[in-house]
């Protein structure tokens, strides 16, 4: 079996097209489609089905997605690891982050894990929280940062640290007569948020937000990905921007004024998930450590 035809099925799995699948693999479809009768007839199964120009996996091509997927990622972490090792690494950490959530208190955490284990390479991976949990599962990552509990119910989780919400608000705005603005007042005006796929855990925390203080008159103007694109719309005039406070915090903008939200028990926490079937390495036992005296949460793990 050739590698490269691994890969090549696992393309053709998420396009459903062998056009669209060799243009992203740079080949002809002919040849591609050659590849995936050759992994067919070394496994003696049919991995797809083909009819009236559709691809669809049958069960057999859906259990080696997967097992593809873990080979790849086995093969690939190799790669990684014998190359630092090579650099002078004993250890290694793959860390996931989901939702942009590249805040002070993870700065402050990698700067710590460097300082008191230099030996131990930390590499960081930017994935949605759908893509985190599948990594984890795979064993493509050793943990990931997310906001989004629910999502992660496979995983055993760790409160890291906790923040509330902020409103962002453009210079000369009414809100700002407000010291602290209330989630109701800040819904009477067009509300910029997170996208609901590209920035799914944000998106839903701040929904339920919402939900929790009901306004009739609700309206989205925009959807954005990150914290960046909203500060540039808020100050564009396009609406005001509901975030959390680590993450404005990040930003300056000249056009731009952060305002706390009055309500007390609006907060979030961020967990760092990892697998409940793996037992946890030193190196990662130790990162989590410090990610939860950095946030002084004291170790609060559960799972599901």
């Amino acid at each position: 079996m050739r590698l490269r035809n691994f890969r090549y099925f696992l393309v053709v799995a998420e396009e459903k097209s062998f056009t669209r699948a060799a243009t992203r693999v740079h080949i002809e479809p002919s040849p591609l489609s050659r590849a995936i009768k050759e992994l067919e007839a070394h496994f003696g199964v049919q991995l797809l089905n083909r009819s009236k120009g559709r691809i669809r996996l049958t069960w057999a091509g859906e259990v080696f997605r997967d097992e593809a997927q873990r080979i790849l990622a086995f093969l690939d972490s190799a790669q990684t690891r014998v190359k630092s090792a090579s650099q002078g690494y004993r250890g290694q950490l793959r860390i996931g982050l989901s939702d942009n959530l590249a805040q002070p208190n993870l700065t402050k955490l990698l700067a710590l894990s460097r300082e008191e284990e230099p030996q131990t390479e930390v590499r960081i991976a930017e994935m949605t929280t759908r893509e985190m949990l599948q990594a984890i599962r795979l064993d493509q990552i050793d943990a990931g940062f997310t906001i989004d509990a629910e999502a992660m119910n496979d995983s055993l989780k760790t409160v890291v640290w906790m923040e509330r919400p902020v409103i962002v608000v453009p210079a000369r705005h009414p809100l700002l007569a407000l010291e602290r603005v209330p989630l109701r007042e800040a819904q009477r005006y067009p509300l910029i948020l997170y996208h609901p796929e590209r920035c799914a855990a944000g998106h839903k925390v701040i929904s339920q937000w919402l939900h929790s203080s009901p306004c009739p008159a609700l309206t989205v103007a925009e959807y954005v990905s990150g914290h960046e694109p909203m500060l540039m719309l808020v100050a564009a005039g396009y609406g005001i921007g509901i975030g959390l406070a680590s993450q404005t915090a990040i930003y300056n903008h000249p056009e731009v004024v952060v305002r706390p939200v009055h309500d007390e028990n609006l907060q979030v926490s961020t967990f760092i998930a990892v697998s409940d079937d793996r037992p946890i390495s030193p190196e990662l036992e130790r990162f989590i450590k410090r990610a939860c005296q950095i946030g002084e949460t004291g170790i609060h793990t559960y799972s599901g």
